[in-house]
């Protein structure tokens, strides 16, 4: 089941960064909508912050996630990635 949450993101993978938003996020894996295409296989790690409105409760949840890029594609001027979650851990 894939939830749309569209979330600020900040990727690293390798020394560099990339920046975009979430498009939906399921229990395995994320799809990121960004500025610059991320190769396929790359390593990648993000921190998710989602609000206490999208969880439904009062407190706000942080997840640090690392994982690889499964699937990377260009749609007219934006690039998405898909990533499955190899690890995860809240903060």
């Amino acid at each position: 089941m894939r939830f749309p949450l569209h979330l600020p993101v900040r990727i690293l993978s390798g020394n560099r960064e990339f920046s975009g938003t979430t498009e939906n996020i399921s229990a395995n894996g994320v799809l990121f909508r960004l500025t610059a295409s991320i190769p396929v296989d790359a390593p990648v790690e993000f921190l998710l912050e989602i609000s206490a409105d999208e969880l439904g409760g009062q407190n706000a949840a942080a997840v640090h996630c690392s994982g690889r890029i499964i699937r990377s594609y260009r749609e007219q001027s934006n690039c998405f990635a898909a990533a499955v979650i190899d690890e995860y851990r809240f903060q």
